[in-house]
């Protein structure tokens, strides 16, 4: 009996100092179902389209083949067949999400997307240089069990190098959060920039960089670079936005906040730049003359950061 109850007493301990678990077989499968019916749901899909971007969803203008709109409630994104990745996620981040994600766990769910004939899958990732790099990120949409499982499909993964994704850019998820505490209500673009050729445009995919897995396949595009925009509503009506370009690279930027910022700051740029880049409209309901763009910090707390994981990288 006492041999039962301290079975019993340390697995109760375990279950609750838990920080990370998978999904169980039922919860992938809801998951799914739900991705599923979002498919041919005009109606939900509008309504997600309104509570996500008011200011407007992201417009490819690229005549590239293989783009489709992912739908998802807890975001958005734009999938690249040719590339088997996602080119952009956005979805809108609130005070009230970041509470009610306050000590849930995460879920880790990698699984190929089951809307996809032609997707990224896990073996794709089985090789030894890169990160599962979630473009929306996972931590995000903690709230909500489902809306987080959801985040691991593959078309929301991106090859990022470990101290990247570990790096500098956990640090500007960190970062994000903070904002959606802080502000209230947020709006979050996320997404990757192919420009090996370094001429400022999108390259064609058949140009770009791939991933070889361990199975000797070279599916997925490996992006140049990464970017994040966030924007806010103002009082007096108009917005503020600040943008994050990133070079995509596995430069050790350090693990603390305070030394990080340094890195973070020359990486401040312009929503035109971005959108020349990608090719890309990312906010076609916004009059410029409404937009407060940061060129250096200004109206966005830049104290509010966090160290990250980059030290765990070899």
């Amino acid at each position: 009996m006492r041999y039962f109850l301290l079975i019993f007493c340390l697995a109760f301990t375990l279950t609750v100092q838990a920080k990370s678990r998978n999904c169980t077989k039922a919860e992938k499968q809801l998951a799914n179902d739900i991705l599923l019916e979002l498919v041919n749901d005009k109606e939900k899909q509008q309504k997600i389209i309104e509570y996500h971007f008011p200011l407007g969803m992201p417009v490819s203008k690229s005549d590239q083949s293989g783009e489709e709109i992912l739908y998802q409630n807890g975001y958005v994104m734009l999938h690249d067949a040719d590339l088997a990745t996602s080119l952009w996620s956005g979805y809108r981040l609130t005070q009230q999400d970041i509470i009610n994600a306050k000590g849930k766990d995460r879920v880790n769910c990698f699984r190929k997307d089951p809307r996809l004939k032609i997707g990224a899958s896990t073996t794709d990732y089985k090789e030894p240089i890169f990160d599962q790099g979630h473009l929306t990120n996972d931590a995000d949409l903690k709230d909500t069990l489902i809306e987080q499982i959801n985040t691991y499909v593959m078309s929301n993964m991106s090859p990022q190098h470990c101290r990247f994704n570990r790096g500098i850019w956990l640090s500007l998820e960190h970062l994000t959060r903070s904002w959606a505490n802080k502000y209230k209500d947020i709006f979050v673009t996320t997404g990757a920039l192919f420009d090996n050729d370094k001429d400022g445009q999108r390259d064609l995919d058949i140009q770009a960089q791939r991933m070889l897995s361990v199975n000797k396949k070279q599916r997925v595009g490996v992006p140049t670079h990464y970017y994040k925009v966030i924007v806010r509503k103002s009082q007096e009506g108009g917005v503020y936005s600040i943008a994050f370009l990133l070079e995509h690279n596995n430069e050790d930027q350090g693990v603390k906040w305070e030394d990080i910022l340094p890195s973070v700051f020359p990486t401040i740029t312009t929503i035109s730049q971005i959108e020349a880049m990608g090719n890309i409209d990312l906010f076609p309901y916004i009059a410029e003359s409404a937009l407060k763009e940061s060129v250096n910090g200004d109206n966005w707390d830049m104290t509010l950061g966090r160290n990250n994981f980059s030290s765990s990288c070899r």
